[in-house]
């Protein structure tokens, strides 16, 4: 696996996402809420970014976007 979808499933480690969004709304708390849309942000790019790369290298046949070592 390479680099790119490790990142974006280590920060996928989206029970932190839900936990902060939950823990946000039950504690009527901003911090929590904003910590939780920051790893969304964050797993959300990371996601994009490995896409685009598996797209544009089937697309010209070469490595465009890098994802790591193989």
């Amino acid at each position: 696996m390479g680099t790119a979808p490790f990142v974006t499933f280590s920060v996928l480690l989206a029970v932190f996402v839900f936990v902060f969004l939950a823990l946000g709304a039950l504690l009527e708390q901003a911090g929590p809420t904003r910590v939780g849309g920051y790893f969304g942000l964050a797993a959300a790019a990371g996601a994009w970014y490995t896409s685009a790369a598996g797209v544009l290298s089937t697309t010209f046949g070469r490595v465009v976007l890098p994802t790591g070592p193989r």
